[in-house]
């Protein structure tokens, strides 16, 4: 199964996002059926202006929001929000919100493979998560 981060998803809606065909070609490797999205990729979604195409979006991918988010995963998120800050201060990482960690450690707790346009920070932290990108 792969679980879809939000960049994935907004790119591929929006034809003027520079990565709009990149997320496409991602999309069509993901395939249907077994795509998932965390609920934090849900809200992010939802806070968008074009919330009720983007759902019917999503329900032409075929994707479900795995709802489940035990206290494990907001645990293993925060530790990787601290591993990742500590490498930040002694590299050229970039900044990254707590939704990105959030993402990644419900990826990892799932067993799930990761679609994203962004794959630093899963690379980093996140070693035991399969990206697939494009």
């Amino acid at each position: 199964m792969t679980s879809l981060d939000t960049n994935v998803i907004l790119a591929a809606f929006d034809p003027q996002d520079a990565s709009h065909q990149a997320a496409l070609t991602l999309l069509d490797r993901v395939g249907a059926g077994g795509v998932v999205l965390c609920p934090v990729v849900y809200a992010e979604l939802a806070a968008s202006q074009a919330w009720e195409a983007l759902k019917t979006f999503l329900q032409r991918t075929e994707a479900e929001v795995l709802w489940e988010m035990p206290q494990a995963v907001w645990e293993r998120a925060g530790s990787a929000m601290g591993a990742y800050a500590r490498m930040r201060r002694h590299g050229a990482l970039p900044r990254r919100i707590a939704a990105d960690f959030l993402i990644g450690a419900h990826a990892e707790h799932h067993g799930l493979r990761l679609a994203t346009l962004d794959p630093v920070i899963y690379r980093t932290v996140f070693e035991g998560v399969p990206l697939l990108r494009p």
